[in-house]
C-alpha cells in the first residue's frame, strides 16, 4: 500500500481535489461554447473507488493561486485526509502572474500539507489550442503562452522532486506531438478539458494513488 493510503473508515476524505475550473471539472459544448455540466476527474475516482474511499472536490473557477492561497486550510488541512491532489497556475498565467509568484503559493500549499501529515499530489498545467491554427510553426503569441506553461510545469516538478512527492503530467497525457498543443480529444474549447479530458485526469491519479493498493484502474484512459 503507498504510504499515507487508508481504507475509508471515518468521515475524512481519502483525498481532496484542490484547485480551479480544471478540478471543478468545467467544460462547454464544442459547437456553440455553452456551458456543460461539470465533469470532475474527482467524481471518476469516486466512482471507481466505490466505499474503498471517499473523494472531496474542492474546485473553483476562475481561481488565482493567491485565491486558493485563502481556502486552503479550510478545504484540505482542516479536513486532514490522506491525499491532496493540487493543480492551480491556469488563471494565473492568463492574468500575466509572474512564474515566481505562482510556484511560490504552489509550493506553500506543498509544504503545509506535508507539516501535517498530508501527502500533496503535484500536477502540470495542460497546454492550450486554437482551432485558428492546424499545421506549420505556431503563431509568437501561442508560443509564447505555451512556453510559460512549459517552465511554470517545469518548476513544479523541481518542487516536487525536492520535496519528494508525486508529479503528475497532466500537460504531458493531453498534449500533441511536437507542438505541443493540448490535443482536440482531450477538449472542446483549447483551454478546458472535455469528460475524455477528465477522465484521463482521474486515471493518471488512480495509477499515481490507488493502483498499488485498489489494482489496475477498470477503465482504461
Amino acid at each position: 500500500m503507498p504510504e499515507g493510503v487508508r481504507l475509508q473508515d471515518d468521515s475524512s476524505p481519502i483525498l481532496v481535489c484542490f484547485g480551479d475550473s480544471l478540478t471543478a471539472g468545467y467544460q462547454v459544448q464544442a459547437e456553440t461554447g455553452m456551458p456543460l455540466p461539470d465533469t470532475p476527474y474527482g467524481e471518476f475516482l469516486q466512482e471507481w473507488l466505490g466505499a474503498r474511499g471517499k473523494v472531496s472536490v474542492k474546485g473553483i473557477c476562475g481561481e488565482t493561486t493567491s485565491d486558493m492561497v485563502m481556502r486552503f486550510s479550510r478545504d484540505v488541512v482542516d479536513v486532514v485526509p490522506s491525499y491532496t491532489v493540487i493543480l492551480g497556475g491556469t488563471n494565473d498565467l492568463g492574468w500575466g502572474v509572474g512564474l515566481s509568484t505562482i510556484i511560490t503559493n504552489l509550493e506553500r500549499f506543498y509544504t503545509l500539507a506535508l507539516a501535517v501529515g498530508i501527502r500533496p499530489v503535484g500536477v502540470t498545467i495542460p497546454s492550450i489550442r486554437t482551432e485558428d491554427h492546424n499545421a506549420g510553426p505556431l503563431p509568437a503569441w501561442l508560443h509564447s503562452h505555451i512556453h510559460y506553461r512549459l517552465e511554470l510545469n517545469r518548476l513544479i516538478a523541481e518542487r516536487c522532486e525536492r520535496h519528494q512527492m508525486p508529479c503528475v503530467d497532466l500537460f504531458q497525457a493531453t498534449a500533441e506531438g511536437p507542438s505541443c498543443l493540448l490535443a482536440p480529444r482531450f477538449s472542446s474549447d483549447g483551454l478546458h478539458l472535455n469528460t475524455a479530458g477528465y477522465r484521463m485526469f482521474a486515471w493518471l491519479i488512480w495509477n499515481e494513488l490507488f493502483a498499488d493498493r485498489f489494482g489496475a484502474c477498470p477503465v482504461l484512459p
